[in-house]
């Protein structure tokens, strides 16, 4: 499918992709589909990440704790601008199940992912966050990768 879009241009091209960005939510969550919309969010396309931001909206939680989907949430954070970055953080963070995303097996690299890849109030509130979950995250093992990459920032914890 990436090799379709890239080598597919105007109106095919156009189409291709606003088909992925009208099931992203459901190929996010697929074995091979989300490589696919790995790759559309990879293009950078201002508009397509609006897009696929929107189809995730209030489903970020979920996604990233399921083994594929999570790939696309960390690829969201690296490749998203800065204004859907935060409102992911923003989503979590209001989330009821936030110890439980910190201590998840595949959440937690969506958490370092935002760690490394966010400014300003969305990354101020997600330290502080942590922070405050900070004596039972570290008996978590997985936690003990966001607190390391916490305390390579000179982060007290």
């Amino acid at each position: 499918m990436q090799g379709c879009i890239s080598h597919s241009s105007g109106d095919y091209r156009t189409n291709l992709i606003a088909e992925i960005c009208s099931n992203g939510l459901m190929l996010a969550q697929d074995a091979f589909g989300n490589y696919v919309v790995q790759y559309v969010i990879g293009l950078k396309s201002h508009s397509t990440n609006t897009i696929l931001a929107s189809q995730f909206q209030g489903h970020y939680v979920q996604l990233s704790m399921q083994k594929f989907s999570s790939n696309v949430v960390e690829k969201c954070f690296k490749e998203f601008h800065e204004e859907l970055k935060a409102a992911i953080v923003f989503e979590m963070l209001a989330a009821p199940e936030l110890e439980e995303l910190l201590q998840h097996p595949f959440a937690n690299y969506v958490i370092q992912s935002a760690l490394s890849n966010t400014k300003g109030a969305a990354y101020t509130a997600l330290v502080d966050a942590i922070r405050y979950h900070a004596a039972v995250l570290r008996t978590s093992p997985y936690c003990k990768r966001i607190l390391a990459l916490l305390r390579g920032k000179s982060l007290a914890f």
